[in-house]
């Protein structure tokens, strides 16, 4: 259809694709020059002036009908290439605004032609330079000596520039030569280092955009007397200074050294305004960008450092809370540990800890990161403390006994020392990471719970309307989509009507919960007062209840939790079950706009899922069942040819009164039924129906009690075999210690590879909670 429509246009002759971009691309170029729009509109265009230069820009007023008709003729260029491209890859270039972006962006996605050009911004040296050029050349290349000579004979050479402005100096910030560099500084003096490029980048804000590099940054702030500081707040042409642009591009250590530096010019020349008042713009910039880039100490600081900053300024289309609430992986409830990741985790103590007394409520232990790297910058998280109010004040009175609080004390630097001296040091030593990684991200978390607290503070003060500039209804939402129970909870204690947002589709914070089986937050629902009931009730723009939200297919992040599609396929099964619970029974039979039911809609978006389960589940029940028939047959024979022979004239066994023999008889029994009864298990799930409900309790169980019998035969068996062996090999002792240690190997190899999956199948089946 798509096709057809395309053909009869006269354009192309089928829709791009990725295989045919060559002839599509040469039909497509010589109908816009049929049209006169080739060369005007798409080529000539230039990357900075795609469109005509505002008054602004010119000093002259256009005009407009020149105006008018370039905005018609790039339309018309445009409308052509979005027709040609057809519907699916119409998704790549809809919200573009010139035919040139749409012709490049295709270009670059479809073209099998590579055509490459000098990376202006990694310090290409152009041939403007003339006579100018060995010494970019030399300084590029980090040969001083050739640079110095050029430079003694001709002093003003030292500041010489490209076409793009760039001096020596920028080109030896960009190719990390710090000696260069303070060679440099020291020959130019103030002149060469203010100097700017074509777009106003000093060397500084090169080094903070581009490298990173701290140590070069230093020759050019520190090293100069204090003059250097300066450097700090000059602003490119797009309004950035350098500490911006290094909290854009992530640098951590560059942004922690360009803010301390900053601060403190700030504080000693009285323009710490440059982050306030009518210019907050810079302060939320420079607080968002350190959120994203998981810079928090810097982001903490600047929100002690101007108390009043708001929130409310946009960057990027992102806001300090909306940022935020885009990083589940900084919170508790997104690091995704395992038992004991998390046994580690509650039992590292972080480096700084100090005990702190409440008359009322007893102990509050303060727990403070090692962030010094920004100054005096102090983090403090509360533990849970005791509720009852007797309780708390005897342990009040208890702990605050000069020698139990003298012990106590004593005791947690003891343990610091343990920790820092011993468990991790030697987790890096023996390149054991993981204790490490654990312990970096408690800190993280103290620090972003921090944070939070802080923003929390503010919401507390802002209108309704502060609240939607802030983007504080759109993190809400956000955060239930990825889970961040602690954001929420900490958002909706500041601000309870934060709870009740909505988008445009009218669905709420458990709506997106269900839709993305974030169980964490779907649990809120039983918290909430007075409103459980509408909440259970209500419906989206399209008539759907949280039921109907249910009944879609969860999202792949978690459905990849799961071993298996069977398992998937329970899970799926489980999260309707639980928002079953909660609805008003009218919802349970109640349609949307499209006339289908919950129920409708879960069979219907399932449908793979049931067949890849059945799949999964008889492929696996296939394997165990043939491991089960080799038991049987093993341990069947086994019982009639027992170890030493038989009595040749009574018939019984020669070894019958041993207890070691006893020992034989009673495995070799244990492994025959056991593996008799996981066959029968893993035949009665090749035979099921595979209905929907099956794979909620029947399956899952079947396979469970499968593997347990399945893993209890192959030990027993083990054992027989090495009873038998005892046996046989009476005396032999080392033969005997050496077979049963290579007997063992079978159920070492089992335990790992089948233990998980078994424990996983209980887990989901017996103890599943939503």
């Amino acid at each position: 259809m798509a096709g057809t429509s395309i053909a009869a246009s006269g354009i192309v002759l089928e829709a791009l694709r990725r295989d045919n971009y060559e002839n599509w691309s040469a039909l497509v170029r010589n109908y816009l020059r049929g049209e006169n729009l080739w060369d005007d509109i798409v080529t000539n265009a230039s990357e900075i002036s795609v469109k005509p230069k505002t008054v602004s820009e010119i000093g002259v007023k256009p005009k407009s009908t020149s105006v008018s008709n370039w905005k018609k003729r790039n339309a018309k260029a445009l409308h052509i290439i979005q027709l040609a491209c057809g519907s699916e890859i119409l998704t790549h270039i809809r919200d573009l605004e010139t035919a040139k972006e749409a012709w490049n962006r295709l270009s670059a996605l479809y073209s099998s032609q590579l055509k490459a050009d000098p990376d202006i911004e990694q310090g290409w040296v152009d041939d403007s330079l003339l006579h100018n050029k060995p010494l970019h050349r030399y300084v590029e290349s980090g040969e001083w000596d050739y640079a110095r000579s050029i430079i003694n004979n001709d002093a003003k050479a030292i500041y010489s520039t490209s076409s793009m402005g760039r001096s020596v100096l920028h080109v030896a910030v960009i190719a990390g030569h710090e000696r260069i560099v303070e060679k440099l500084v020291k020959l130019g003096k103030d002149k060469l280092v203010k100097m700017q490029d074509n777009f106003d980048y000093t060397a500084l804000a090169l080094a903070a955009d581009l490298t990173g590099n701290v140590d070069v940054a230093k020759c050019m702030v520190e090293k100069r007397g204090g003059q250097g500081q300066e450097l700090l707040v000059m602003k490119t042409k797009r309004g950035e200074i350098p500490v911006l642009l290094s909290a854009a591009k992530g640098h951590k250590q560059m942004t922690r050294y360009l803010y301390q530096q900053m601060t403190h010019y700030l504080y000693c020349t009285t323009q710490l305004h440059a982050f306030n008042h009518e210019n907050s713009h810079y302060g939320v910039l420079l607080l968002t960008r350190c959120i994203t880039a998981e810079i928090f100490d810097v982001a903490l600081s600047l929100i002690h450092r101007i108390p009043d900053l708001p929130l409310t300024h946009e960057s990027n289309s992102l806001r300090p809370l909306y940022a935020l609430a885009r990083m589940p992986s900084v919170f508790p409830s997104g690091c995704g540990f395992g038992r004991l990741q998390k046994l580690i985790y509650n039992i590292l103590i972080l480096e700084r800890s100090e005990i702190k007394l409440r008359r009322s409520c007893g102990i509050s232990i303060k727990i403070v990161p090692d962030v010094t790297q920004v100054e005096d910058l102090h983090v403090a998280q509360d533990k849970p403390q005791h509720t009852h109010f007797l309780t708390g004040r005897f342990w009040g009175l208890a702990l605050n006994f000069p020698p139990v609080k003298l012990l106590g004390r004593l005791l947690i630097f003891v343990y610091l020392l343990f920790q820092t001296y011993i468990l991790l040091k030697l987790s890096d030593e023996l390149i054991i990471s993981g204790i490490r990684e654990i312990y970096e991200q408690k800190k993280t978390h103290c620090l972003v719970l921090e944070i939070l607290k802080c923003l929390c503070q503010r919401v507390k003060e802002y209108k309704e309307s502060q609240l939607q500039e802030a983007s504080a209804y759109d993190a809400m939402l956000q955060a239930a989509k990825l889970g961040i129970i602690e954001f929420i909870n900490a958002m909706s204690k500041a601000n309870p009507d934060l709870l009740w947002a909505i988008d445009k589709n009218k669905r709420g914070i458990f709506s997106h919960a269900i839709l993305n089986r974030r169980k964490d937050v779907f649990r809120l629902i039983n918290d909430v007062n007075g409103r459980k009931e509408i909440i259970k009730c209500r419906a989206d723009a399209f008539g759907n209840t949280l039921l109907h939200l249910a009944a879609n297919i969860g999202p792949s992040s978690d459905l990849d939790r799961r071993s298996g599609a069977a398992l998937q396929m329970q899970r799926e099964l489980q999260w309707f079950k639980a928002v079953e619970k909660i609805v008003h029974p009218k919802c349970k039979e109640g349609k949307n706009t499209d006339d289908k039911k919950p129920r409708e809609i879960f069979s219907e978006s399932h449908e793979e899922m049931v067949k890849a389960g059945e799949k999964w589940a008889k492929d696996t029940a296939s394997s165990f069942t043939l491991i089960g028939t080799l038991i049987i047959t093993i341990m069947f024979a086994a019982a009639f040819t027992v170890p030493g022979g038989n009595n040749q004239n009574s018939g019984t066994p020669i070894f019958l009164h041993d207890d070691i023999f006893t020992l034989f008889i009673i495995a070799d029994a244990i492994s025959l039924f056991t593996s008799s009864t996981s066959v029968l298990l893993f035949i009665g799930i090749l035979t099921s129906r595979y209905a929907e409900k099956d794979f909620l309790k029947t399956l899952p169980l079947k396979l469970l009690f499968g593997l347990v019998t399945l893993f209890m035969s192959v030990v027993a068996m083990i054992v027989a075999f090495c009873a038998s062996l005892a046996m046989m090999l009476k005396g032999y002792q080392r033969i005997i210690i050496a077979a049963m240690s290579l007997g063992s190997i079978p159920v070492i190899v089992l335990v790992p590879s089948q233990l998980r999956l078994i424990l996983e199948i209980f887990n989901s089946t017996v103890y599943a909670t939503y």
